[in-house]
């Protein structure tokens, strides 16, 4: 894919990779600004219930807007890829940025700070991340933290959340809880209700 262009969007380099989508760096040729485009794997291509997991990622991470959450800018399909252009953060994860013993008291609170403000925005729209953890935060180089990845977020009223949930983990039983296990709530772990309880856990992993 590198040096290939979706829509106006240059691929410049692969920056990271996961089950639900690779990442490039991309260069918006129209704007004339760097973004983070996230494609579906090879291997689910054609897969539209992978098509619609992206999808909603997309829309549920549009609908925040906040200084410590990857902004969403755009949704696209060409030449058989769908993506999302998304905000290029510079910067390192915060799991590459924790040495043996721990990073020094002040930087834990703050970069916690940050992290629960992020949450808290999300809560506030009704939003539950469910895969907070430390990969998943990139720390600018000015010392911004950064919450990124919504793949597997939810958006619900919260009556609505039990039945959603079940249906999400009887559909990805094949792939185990969705979630990442050394992060994950004692609830979550038994196929209960994922609420903003479950990522303050998280956030307290982390």
């Amino acid at each position: 894919m590198i040096g290939k262009t979706l829509s106006h969007y240059k691929i410049l380099e692969q920056i990271g990779a996961g089950g639900m989508g690779v990442v490039y760096r991309a260069h918006d040729e129209r704007l004339g600004r760097d973004v983070a485009l996230k494609l579906l794997p090879a291997e689910t291509l054609g897969s539209e219930s992978a098509r619609r997991a992206l999808e909603n990622e997309a829309r549920t991470a549009s609908a925040l807007n906040h200084p410590n959450i990857c902004t969403i800018h755009d949704v696209g399909e060409a030449e058989g890829h769908f993506f999302v252009a998304m905000e290029y953060v510079e910067g390192k994860p915060l799991a590459q940025l924790i040495p043996a013993g721990g990073l020094p008291q002040e930087q834990v609170m703050r970069y916690g700070l940050q992290i629960a403000d992020a949450l808290a925005h999300a809560e506030h729209r009704g939003i539950v991340h469910r895969d907070l953890k430390s990969a998943n935060v990139v720390v600018t180089p000015e010392g911004r933290a950064k919450v990124l990845d919504f793949g597997l977020a939810q958006r619900a009223r919260k009556e609505e959340l039990d039945a959603v949930t079940r249906s999400k983990i009887s559909m990805e039983a094949s792939r185990g809880i969705a979630g990442t296990l050394a992060y994950m709530a004692p609830e979550t772990l038994r196929g209960e209700v994922a609420d903003a309880r479950s990522d303050l856990w998280a956030l307290g992993v982390v």
